[in-house]
């Protein structure tokens, strides 16, 4: 990786998605798990961490970016939860078929490239019945803020490194087999429209 996506944007990333506004939906989704053990792409900077419900025991970070896990290391002291960190694109996951309980992905499809393919190996690392818990921004449900978000999503990607802003979610992830027992669609207060309609929900296997 390109010494940008090492260093400065898991810099970048602690500073702006660390915000009482976005951790809102943070604790909103987080409180709705219910599993002791759980695997959560896209891991970042292990922001999450401090949303875990008293439940969850293991958790088991998969992330791309390097330099997000060297950042998160520093967030992990030896508290309540057993932590697993892994440097691997989530458009191969390290795990068998049917064998993971749940995963949580908050702020990362969004920047998969290959997210059909993510969503795929979710799907098959998931236990029949497993839970998909998911927190994400993508595509709005106004024509017009859909219009802008087409036409301002090449600058996006270029300076969010790799960032989306057009993707329907919900159709993503019922397209990888799933389906979602529990949405939530609304805009994120005070975030410009094109960057703040979020997906929040619960998908079963």
């Amino acid at each position: 990786m390109s010494f940008y996506s090492n260093v400065i944007v898991p810099f970048f990333y602690d500073y702006s998605m660390d915000s009482k506004k976005i951790n809102e939906g943070r604790k909103s989704i987080l409180n709705k798990i219910t599993e002791e053990e759980i695997v959560e792409i896209g891991f970042g900077t292990g922001i999450n961490l401090k949303f875990y419900p008293q439940n969850v025991k293991k958790i088991i970070g998969v992330d791309a970016n390097n330099g997000m896990l060297q950042q998160a290391e520093k967030k992990i002291s030896n508290g309540r939860f057993k932590i697993e960190l892994i440097n691997q694109s989530s458009e191969s996951l390290p795990f068998p078929d049917n064998t993971i309980n749940a995963v949580l992905s908050t702020y990362t499809l969004c920047s998969i490239k290959e997210i059909n393919s993510a969503l795929e190996e979710i799907y098959r690392v998931l236990k029949p019945g497993g839970k998909y818990y998911f927190l994400e921004h993508g595509l709005a449900d106004n024509p017009r803020t859909q219009r802008w978000q087409h036409r301002l999503n090449p600058l996006q990607n270029i300076w969010s490194n790799g960032c989306n802003l057009n993707r329907d979610m919900k159709s993503l992830i019922i397209n990888a087999g799933f389906k979602i027992t529990e949405l939530k669609n609304y805009y994120m207060k005070r975030d410009p429209k094109i960057v703040g309609y979020m997906y929040e929900g619960i998908a079963v296997k």
